[in-house]
């Protein structure tokens, strides 16, 4: 449904989405899409999945959105011009914590050393099994950061702008900017006060992108 709206309002764009895409190789203007990021939780009927779509342009992520319909929370970003909450017609902002005691950091789902470094510095690592609804948290400030070493754009690219316009920062495993039109190098998510730190914990705790999540 998704494919067919773009390709009837957005003729010369093409889709790079999880379950399906059309051609993308020679197009420089891309809807970068997950329709249900966080599947299993809605196939067992958690609240925790989202909408993802970004825009992504020459590689760049220049608008997106996040929408969970159960929590009623859409999250639209645009370059230039911050994170807005829909629903409540209010622009939101990443937390301000600038030190990992008691911040809340999703460490990733396979990972065993980050946790444990994460802990060692008074920070809590609950996980939640949706990216995009972690990004959502990071970017509204109830969570500090968040891990992903899967190597999918869908999953990114719109977490890409939505934190960073509510004045967060998003790179790769290294701390390194990435183009989310084709596969990532992971990503570190962030409100920015913690990123470096979190940068030489995943390098420490030996992090790297995985084939399969």
């Amino acid at each position: 449904m998704t494919i067919e709206m773009i390709k009837k309002h957005y003729p010369d764009y093409e889709v790079l989405a999880e379950e399906e895409s059309t051609e993308t190789k020679n197009s420089s203007k891309l809807f970068v899409v997950d329709p249900i990021d966080g599947t299993h939780m809605f196939a067992i009927g958690s609240p925790l999945f989202v909408f993802s779509a970004a825009i992504v342009v020459d590689g760049e992520s220049i608008a997106g959105i996040l929408k969970n319909p159960l929590a009623k929370r859409t999250l639209l970003a645009e370059k230039g011009n911050g994170t807005y909450f829909v629903e409540e017609n209010k622009r939101v902002s990443v937390s301000r914590r600038k030190d990992f005691r008691g911040a809340l950091i999703n460490a990733g789902w396979k990972e065993i050393n980050l946790p444990k470094l994460v802990h060692a510095r008074g920070g809590r690592t609950p996980q939640i099994y949706s990216v995009c609804e972690e990004a959502s948290l990071i970017a509204t400030g109830g969570f500090e950061a968040g891990i992903f070493t899967g190597p999918t754009a869908h999953d990114i690219a719109a977490a890409k702008i939505v934190i960073e316009e509510a004045g967060g920062k998003v790179t790769d495993l290294q701390g390194k900017e990435q183009r989310y039109d084709r596969e990532i190098n992971g990503a570190i998510m962030s409100n920015g006060f913690l990123h470096d730190e979190l940068v030489k914990m995943a390098q420490e705790a030996g992090l790297k992108v995985q084939t399969s999540i």
